[in-house]
């Protein structure tokens, strides 16, 4: 372990010093206008006149060659915008790929894309994109390397068809940008063209695909005089009305006055100076408008599903903890706790609602309102600050004409607050992010379900090892701790993410009388960022106390982990491929107690062929190693070597059809066996009609899947309980359907649709013999028994040995989901949008573990099921203009 942990430190500790060169001078001048542009993709104003033709070179599928279409281009100014118009010749217009498709839809299309970085700091930015049928959208640039398409400006772009190509118009006011407001200002700026006939991406500014640092490789855009005052407040009110038919009993007394409703509230972003921007929102809508997908989830950890509201997801880069200054952070055997989990805010309640015959039960927790300030204090110094209060939540409970209500989740206060401070041209920088929860208790029964608070600080940052950026050592520390009742801190140790009840535990032990939980989290990784060969290592740490779930997400505690990667990257062409990668990697994992929890060997790569076509591989090894949570909160049980891996294409993403498939595979020395079929694809029917399947089937034969445990003094070489499992044979059908139809760059409907079933049987259940072993005594054999009672649908179980009997349940199941989603959007205006929503879902679980697919479809259909309409209407206005 020691020469491990050493060999990594070691690899993190090296220094190299290599140079890049530096590109020519690509750099624009700019200059302001006092002609009025009216944004109509025609190029009919004389400033457009004298447009330059600019040199583009190729990242595909030629690096480095000149684009095979002349771009002409040209930027200007007033007190109000920032425009740029360009003229994109083609030889071929009538091969030009027009896709006609909603806001931030990434579609295979021609188009032609703007980057901006205002503040010049070469490491953010904004990009702006439209096609020639008109479709646009928005996003921004982060950590030199990365985007992020949840930021939504409000802008105008406009293009036309001409007889030698396509033009297009851009507007980008200057209220929706950020940056340091002086006359002499100089930005950054680079240019994109695309032509999807040829897979051809070419840029004004080229980074070839073994280099790193987009942002930073920016050309210079300068010449800016003084501009307007540009104020900005922008105000998005909105109204939303529903309307819920969902499965209930006739007497239920709840459900009529739950069954329609209407709610208004508003936003309010403004723009106290040209760095930070501040979010205000009243009784937000903070429903989702696209459902989570369907799992069904055996094991000990968490889900961990996206955020989709928008109001949490814009400006959500700036909270990357731990990772800055890198280009790949990999994560072997680790999960990179997250400080923040915005879904936290506003989660289902917890609470237990008094019994009753009927319970209203409400579905989320009402967020009264919630701040976010964001932006940059200072040259290369961010900030993000947000504070969310969410409402006291009750349950009703109704016996015999008696209502009976109670708290079911606290009010409650949350905090975040995050900073980044970069040092010499972004080489160094360090930063500090903190959050908390405050809960105050109506219902003093609640304290022993919920902490009282807790708070979890950090610091982070990265250092570039040479000055050409290549090296460089990121890594994070942070502290966490939560405060409660005695009940609710011991019931915080027992969960699986701690298991501190676990009998052979030595590190970390249940303490019955503790009002807190404390721990603390670290990690140190180095990478390099560019070139053929590559390497990545890391080392970190997650103590047994260690838990930030009040308000963020982290699956595990009481784990050390450590790995080396290896790589090389082809990116010359040649007669068989394009590029082509591979990795080759180990890691080795250990808990607190000295145990090691894994120990194995990874590769992958890819190869992307000369027709466009790709294929992936990625394979791992594992050898035996010990599991503390396989018995869930019982003693540690051995585990078996193993292997996993899949093997995937994907066609020609030029075409109008085009197809994806993946095999995924796996097995362990006890004879489990696991695999997965993915096979879609996308069919472009028309320009404005889209629809994507990707079906999948799956088979996983376990066993030893863990099914319950059961308390017995008799049970000596377990620490008395009873640990039992059973071999699981699992079969799942699921697919998840698009239909995407665009009436108008402004106008779509979407349909979602994920049909699910997943079907389980158990057999041969057995337990767990003794600690650290993967022995297993199977029920029927060595004395014991077990009989099946189909008047109580329960196993009857004698464990011999003069023991006693016992009984445990079925664990059959046969678990089968519909979820639909209808979406029809239109931005009638920019910024304002009418939404009309039909949500349909239906879930079925009868004849578990029956393996008939046709008849377990047949039950999902003729379930009941739930049925939401909506329409929600925002109309975006800036009350600066107003004023």
């Amino acid at each position: 372990m020691r020469r491990y942990f050493l060999l990594c430190f070691f690899l993190i500790a090296i220094v190299s010093a290599h140079a890049s060169g530096k590109k020519g001078s690509k750099d624009i001048q700019i200059t302001k206008t006092n002609q009025t542009i009216s944004i109509d993709g025609k190029l009919n104003e004389s400033v457009w006149k004298d447009m330059q033709v600019y040199d583009f070179f190729q990242r595909d599928p030629e690096e480095g060659k000149p684009s095979s279409q002349k771009t002409a281009i040209k930027v200007t100014y007033d007190d109000e915008a920032f425009y740029v118009a360009a003229h994109l010749y083609d030889s071929d217009p009538d091969s030009i790929v027009t896709v006609l498709s909603r806001k931030d839809q990434w579609v295979q299309s021609d188009y032609f894309m703007l980057f901006l970085d205002p503040y010049n700091d070469k490491r953010s930015g904004y990009y702006f994109y439209a096609t020639p049928s008109g479709s646009v959208g928005d996003g921004t640039l982060f950590n030199r390397d990365w985007d992020d398409n949840s930021w939504n400006g409000v802008w105008d772009a406009q293009t036309g068809r001409t007889a030698d190509g396509w033009v297009v118009e851009m507007k980008i006011p200057f209220s929706q940008l950020r940056f340091n407001k002086r006359p002499d200002m100089t930005w950054g700026i680079n240019f994109k063209r695309s032509i999807a006939r040829r897979g051809e991406e070419s840029y004004y500014i080229l980074m070839k695909k073994g280099e790193s640092g987009f942002v930073e490789k920016f050309a210079e855009l300068k010449g800016f005089e003084q501009i307007g005052n540009n104020d900005n407040i922008e105000v998005l009110p909105y109204v939303l009305s529903k309307a819920q038919y969902l499965i209930h009993d006739g007497d239920d007394p709840f459900y009529k006055g739950n069954q329609y409703g209407t709610s208004i509230g508003a936003d309010l972003k403004w723009g106290i100076n040209n760095n930070l921007t501040l979010d205000l929102t009243v009784n937000p809508d903070f429903g989702q408008v696209e459902v989570d997908p369907a799992v069904l989830n055996l094991s000990s950890f968490e889900t961990f599903f996206d955020e989709k509201r928008p109001f949490f997801i814009e400006g959500s880069n700036l909270l990357g903890f731990g990772y800055g200054g890198s280009n790949n952070n990999w994560g072997l055997n680790w999960g990179n706790p997250d400080m923040f989990y915005s879904r936290r805010i506003g989660r289902s309640p917890n609470g237990n609602a008094a019994d009753g015959d009927f319970v209203d039960y409400p579905t989320n927790t009402q967020i009264l309102g919630a701040a976010k300030l964001t932006g940059k204090i200072a040259e290369g110094w961010s900030v993000y600050a947000l504070n969310a209060v969410t409402n006291s939540m009750n349950a009703r409970s109704y016996t015999n004409g008696i209502t009976t209500k109670r708290e079911v989740e606290p009010l409650a206060n949350a905090t975040v607050f995050r900073s980044l401070k970069e040092f010499d041209d972004s080489r160094y920088g360090l930063g500090f992010m903190g959050t908390s929860l405050i809960r105050k208790f109506d219902d003093p029964s609640l304290e022993s379900s919920f902490s009282k608070n807790s708070y979890a600080v950090g610091m982070d940052g990265w250092l570039n090892l040479d000055s050409a950026k290549i090296y460089v050592v990121n890594g994070y520390f942070m502290l966490s701790g939560i405060n409660g009742s005695k009940e609710f801190i011991t019931a915080l140790q027992k969960r699986p993410i701690h298991a501190f009840q676990r009998p052979d535990s030595r590190y970390a032990k249940l303490d019955t009388n503790a009002t807190s939980l404390n721990g603390w989290a670290g990690r140190i990784t180095l990478n390099k960022q560019e070139g053929s060969f590559y390497i990545n290592a890391a080392l970190g740490a997650l103590s047994p106390g260690f838990n930030v779930n009040d308000l963020g997400f982290s699956s595990r505690s009481n784990y050390i982990n450590g790995h080396v990667v290896l790589g090389y990257r082809d990116y010359e062409k040649d007669s068989f491929s394009r590029s082509k990668s591979i990795y080759l990697a180990h890691f080795k994992s250990y808990n607190f107690d000295g145990e090691i929890e894994g120990n194995g060997f990874f590769t992958n790569g890819n190869i992307n062929f000369i027709n466009f076509y790709q294929f992936r591989y990625n394979f791992g090894f594992n050898l035996e190693s010990f599991n503390p949570r396989h018995t869930r909160g019982g003693p540690t049980a051995k585990m078996p070597g193993g292997w996993n891996g899949a093997m995937g294409f994907s066609s020609d993403s030029r075409n109008a059809l085009t197809v994806d498939g993946d095999y995924y595979f796996g097995g362990d020395d006890l004879g489990s066996i696991y695999y997965n079929i993915q096979v879609g694809g996308s069919w472009r029917a028309s320009e404005a009609l889209r629809l994507t399947i990707y079906p999948g089937f799956e088979v996983n034969s376990e066993k030893a899947q863990y099914v319950t445990s059961y308390d017995d003094p008799a049970a000596t070489s377990t620490y008395g309980t009873r640990y039992i499992f059973g071999e699981l044979d699992q079969r799942t059908l699921f697919a998840t359907i698009r239909l995407d139809y665009t009436f108008t760059p402004t106008m779509s409907l979407q349909l979602f649709a994920q049909p699910f079933i997943s079907i389980g049987s158990y057999s041969n259940l057995k337990e767990l013999e003794r600690e650290k072993s993967m022995d297993y005594t199977v029920y029927g054999t060595k004395g014991s028994t077990i009989q099946f009672d189909q008047t109580n649908g329960e196993y009857v179980v004698n464990p011999g040995g003069g023991a006693n009997s016992f009984a445990m349940g079925n664990p059959d199941f046969n678990f089968k989901s519909l979820r639909l989603n209808l979406i029809y959007r239109w931005e009638f205006l920019p910024g304002s949008t009418l939404f009309l929503v039909w949500s349909h879902d239906r879930t079925n679980f009868d004849d578990p573990g029956e393996f008939q697919m046709g008849k377990s479809f047949s039950n999902l259909i003729n379930s009941e099921a739930n049925n939401i309409f909506m329409a929600k209407m925002t109309y975006w206005f800036n009350a600066a203009a107003l004023l």
